[in-house]
């Protein structure tokens, strides 16, 4: 080993518990050892016996306090806590170091009252002074040791030292990922288990440190995995440890915390919750960010139907927001697929389960007209140089069974594709709910509006097209559900042909009239019946045997066009 080498290892070897106490040993018995040889004091031999008898049977007595001590602390810890916990205490070096100091010095003592008597007096006394040493050094560290055992009994501390030892990479990870899942019990289960407990209790403070805890252990283990495997070995180890920990662990935590109305508690978990994704999802490890998606999405569906559900649900929301807008932005497809479906699905299914409007009036109205649109943003500003001159068919995307779309413009249509979906949702709910919205009225044409001006932006004319085509069909709904407000639709699609090019909404109307219809979801254009909740038919099986629309769609959408075109020109000649 070359000097550089060694000046690595001794710092981190000097810092060892053992080296250290052993070092003091050593250097303590030198000294007391050499002052009694060279004062050399006549003492009978069998002063100096009784003297090392009853020094051993002080240390003995002395070691069982050590052990009771213990015994109490352990007892503490597996009432108040987890009986997994009593790990921390008999793996501590210092009680180790403890026990060993006082074996080995009743050990010595009684040795040297067997081998009595020693006819050289220098020897004698030195031998004496070496037991003195161990004693004095054994003291000190049982000292050292009760410290540590009342410091052991603030959870605090408890958890300071499951997370920085017992959770340490290269201590509770093995050598493979197959090694880990043969494990019976999850390594940090412990200290969910001590979070778990401290909400019980009442002690938040403790709680909200174990959570932290938790987001330290995950990060420094991806950044461990990533330094020592390979990237697909690492990716599937770094799931092993994370999917239990954010599917199972964290739903619980998040409920409970909410059960105590620890709403500051809440909304730090979402948190670390989401910066553990996000870092997952900055190593590569994509199954990391859909397990948080999952458990986050269990949370959200677990709050209570009720306002103060929303304390829960409302920083569900936005991590989840943030985790959809980050795999847009970065990860592949599928990723990006998995996590935004958590969020959509859990949007709808608490429309479809009819709560009171004050429920989802910010949560809801937010989601609708403005986040669904900083999503669509995400997308246009990763893929829209990709698909911008290609020539795609945005509307009907299949040529016999042979999906034509290229894989760029997937996840915007998927988002076009979702948002539908969802705003018909949300006509049910109009529909069935003595004719309020679930969110502030007249903002129904918000989101459409902003998706259908990024993509005209992005000069993605195709996709504008085709949320222009869900916005006329939108439009349609709500002028027979609300008789006749029609002003801003036609003000909004004025602006789009005054604004871009005007070839982007009449190829909208001309498709709309010819019959065609975007493949996927659709805004119905046909009476439909509110109390179905099935949305998961194609447009024509929900839609067949129901009663006609007040006003044709064919002839409302003649009129329509007409107006959108009086109002560009007004809106021209005011500009």
């Amino acid at each position: 080993m070359n000097a550089r080498n060694w000046r690595g290892v001794l710092p981190e070897w000097t810092h060892l518990l053992i080296v250290r106490y052993t070092l003091l040993t050593l250097a303590t018995v030198a000294v007391v050892a050499t002052l009694t040889a060279l004062l050399n004091p006549a003492v009978q031999t069998e002063n100096i016996r009784a003297l090392l008898t009853t020094l051993a049977t002080a240390e003995a007595s002395v070691l069982a306090i050590v052990f009771s001590v213990t015994v109490v602390a352990l007892q503490l810890v597996v009432t108040r806590y987890s009986a997994r916990l009593t790990s921390l205490f008999i793996k501590e070096p210092l009680f180790r170091t403890t026990f060993a100091l006082f074996v080995g010095a009743i050990a010595f003592n009684l040795l040297v009252v067997y081998l009595l008597p020693i006819q050289n007096s220098r020897l004698l006394n030195a031998v004496v002074g070496i037991a003195f040493a161990l004693a004095a050094v054994s003291t000190f560290a049982l000292y050292q040791f009760i410290q540590l055992m009342i410091q052991r009994s603030s959870p605090d501390d408890l958890i300071s030292v499951l997370v920085e030892r017992e959770l340490a990479p290269d201590e509770y990870l093995p050598a493979t990922a197959t090694e880990f899942t043969e494990i019976e019990v999850h390594p940090i289960r412990p200290l969910y288990r001590t979070i778990a407990r401290a909400i019980e209790l009442g002690e938040y403070q403790t709680a909200e440190q174990g959570i932290y805890g938790l987001r330290t252990v995950l990060i420094r283990t991806f950044e461990h995995l990533e330094s020592e495997h390979s990237e697909e070995d690492a990716a599937q180890y770094a799931s092993a440890v994370s999917t239990e920990v954010l599917t199972e662990y964290i739903p619980l935590i998040l409920e409970q915390a909410y059960t105590h109305e620890q709403n500051d508690l809440v909304s730090d978990a979402v948190d670390d919750v989401e910066a553990v994704a996000l870092d997952g999802l900055d190593h590569g490890f994509t199954d990391v960010a859909e397990d948080a998606a999952e458990g986050l999405g269990d949370a959200f569906d677990a709050a209570p139907l009720t306002w103060e559900g929303n304390r829960l649900r409302s920083p569900v929301k936005e991590s989840l927001l943030e985790l959809t807008k980050a795999t847009g932005s970065d990860a592949e497809y599928t990723t990006f697929l998995a996590v935004s479906h958590h969020l959509d699905h859990q949007m709808a299914v608490l429309l479809r389960r009819r709560p009171d409007a004050n429920v989802t009036h910010r949560l809801v109205g937010d989601y609708y007209s403005r986040e669904v649109g900083e999503i669509f943003e995400v997308l246009v500003n990763r893929y829209g140089a990709d698909v911008q001159d290609q020539d795609i068919n945005w509307i009907s995307p299949t040529e016999g069974r042979k999906w034509t779309l290229p894989d760029e413009a997937e996840p915007l249509r998927h988002v076009w594709r979702e948002y539908a979906s969802f705003t018909q949702t949300v006509l049910r709910y109009r529909a069935s709910e003595e004719e309020e919205y679930p969110f502030v009225e007249g903002s129904i044409d918000d989101g459409w509006k902003r998706i259908t001006e990024s993509a005209a932006d992005a000069g993605i004319d195709g996709l504008a097209t085709l949320c222009c085509i869900t916005t006329i069909q939108l439009a349609y709904r709500v002028d027979q559900l609300e008789d006749g407000r029609l002003g801003m639709w036609t003000n909004n699609l004025g602006l789009l042909r005054r604004d871009y090019d005007p070839t982007i909404v009449d190829r909208a109307f001309a498709l709309l009239k010819a019959g065609e219809q975007p493949e996927g979801r659709n805004i119905s254009v046909r009476t439909f019946d509110p109390a179905s909740d099935d949305t998961n038919e194609g447009f024509i099986q929900r839609f067949f045997g129901t009663d006609e629309e007040d006003t044709p769609f064919e002839e409302w959408l003649v009129e329509f066009e007409k107006d959108v075109h009086e109002r560009t020109e007004y809106l021209r000649e005011r500009e």
